[in-house]
């Protein structure tokens, strides 16, 4: 594997590579319009001690667990992208419980009693809110199927490789992250202390039914190597077309130097404000030191205190910062671009405040542009990355919501803005440990 050739290193425990042709078919519900065509490939797979490295066509991923990390690395330009292995349990939690109403609201309405039925959505997700009904298991000829009522969700050989533990852990963990799998499925893979030389899982949703077929093609020793996807260099900016993937790839390539200056930059900038007389600026100075920093600035002395409370623009935007209702965020959002006329070097501060408000109504496109926006005067505001995390959250786009959470966390670690998130990991990790 030429392409990843610098992510090579040794290791004690020696682990072994597999490759895979994959098959997927999707059979479409009567009267769909489109079908998507049958697709086949394969794939390189890699399961370690405590990594699994899945390498395609075009691109390689590491799935690093002890880290809780995965890269994907383009094969092409041999750069990487670093993710969260949070952003895949958070979307299927999320994803179950949106399931789980809608499929609710449709079986109430008579409009299709079986779409999203519990036991698709665990199957299709790899996750369980509560303990349902087993799956019923079975032998049929050669193989074991796994039922769900009359549908069959899984079928494997009885050809089997015996593995250790740790090898059928991993290749449970292959499934579950590439295709899903209902999790008494993904447990028994796991558990198994073998390999099924073929495999297939079968998903149902409302659109069809999905086939995936597995085939173990080849087994070898990779002779104790293991991954180091730090090795390659992180994607520039330039390598990809998504203004927010642009400003997450600047963000990451920060340095703790880089950090330090702009703290410095930050800190004599606000003190010019104070000496200059500009109450405004002064007041969105500190507001950005806090959100740089999570920490407040040096105490103003009384003269500084007098001068940003009696600032009449301040004064303005206190009051627009407390709205709450639809009408008064709407009329907020007017008040703080008129504030605006009146900063001299800390206008973009006041995007913040506007962003946020245009969240709260609805208008999360809107407040992206502006959170970017932004960055780009000072990509080093920790709190603007937990806010553009959070619109892209609520959007379900978790690998980015994760991306912004992370750059932010690293810019302030001890940031209590961040607290929610880190409980919320907590809590997925205690809740569905079997992802890590």
């Amino acid at each position: 594997m030429p392409a990843i050739a610098l992510l090579i290193a040794t290791s004690a425990r020696a682990a072994v590579s597999l490759q895979l042709d994959v098959g997927s078919h999707v059979r479409a519900k009567a009267g769909a319009s489109r079908v998507p065509p049958d697709r086949q490939a394969t794939f390189d797979v890699t399961l370690g001690e405590n990594y699994l490295m899945v390498e395609s066509t075009g691109e390689t991923i590491v799935y690093d667990f002890a880290s809780r990390k995965r890269s994907v690395i383009d094969k092409r330009t041999k750069t990487r992208v670093d993710y969260s292995l949070y952003d895949t349990v958070g979307f299927r939690v999320y994803e179950f419980r949106n399931r789980s109403v809608l499929g609710g609201a449709l079986s109430a309405s008579k409009v299709d009693d079986s779409a999203m039925a519990q036991v698709d959505n665990e199957h299709n997700l790899a996750v369980q809110d509560k303990p349902s009904s087993p799956l019923r298991v079975t032998t049929e000829g050669t193989d074991e199927v796994f039922y769900a009522g009359p549908k069959v969700m899984f079928r494997q050989g009885v050809r089997l490789m015996p593995a250790s533990t740790t090898e059928a852990r991993m290749f449970a963990q292959l499934i579950r992250y590439t295709f899903g799998g209902h999790p008494q499925i993904l447990s028994a893979l796991a558990q198994a202390n073998s390999i099924p030389k073929n495999l297939s899982l079968v998903t149902y949703d409302v659109g069809g039914t999905t086939t995936h077929t597995v085939t173990v093609r080849s087994v070898s020793s990779n002779n104790g190597r293991t991954i180091d996807a730090s090795a390659l260099p992180i994607r520039p900016a330039s390598g990809s077309d998504n203004p927010v993937d642009q400003a997450l790839d600047r963000a990451v390539a920060f340095t703790p130097h880089d950090l330090s200056n702009a703290r410095q930059r930050s800190k004599d900038e606000l003190d010019t404000a104070l000496r200059e007389g500009r109450g405004l600026d002064a007041f969105l100075g500190i507001v950005e030191w806090t959100l740089m920093t999570g920490e407040a600035p040096a105490p103003l002395n009384a003269d500084q205190q007098k001068l940003v409370k009696a600032n009449d623009a301040v004064r303005r935007l206190t009051v627009a910062l407390s709205a709450k209702s639809k009408d008064d965020l709407s009329k907020a959002v007017v008040d703080i671009a008129d504030v605006a006329k009146s900063a001299t070097t800390k206008a973009y501060v006041l995007r913040i405040f506007e962003a946020n408000n245009r969240a709260m109504l609805g208008e999360r496109g809107a407040a992206q542009k502006l959170f970017l926006e932004v960055l780009k005067s000072n990509p080093f505001i920790a709190g603007v990355y937990k806010d553009l995390g959070d619109n892209m959250f609520v959007d379900f786009d978790m690998p980015r919501a994760w991306r912004c959470w992370d750059i932010g966390r690293k810019i302030a670690p001890g940031f209590a803005n961040f607290r929610s998130i880190n409980q919320m990991e907590s809590s997925l990790a205690a809740q569905h440990p079997e992802f890590f």
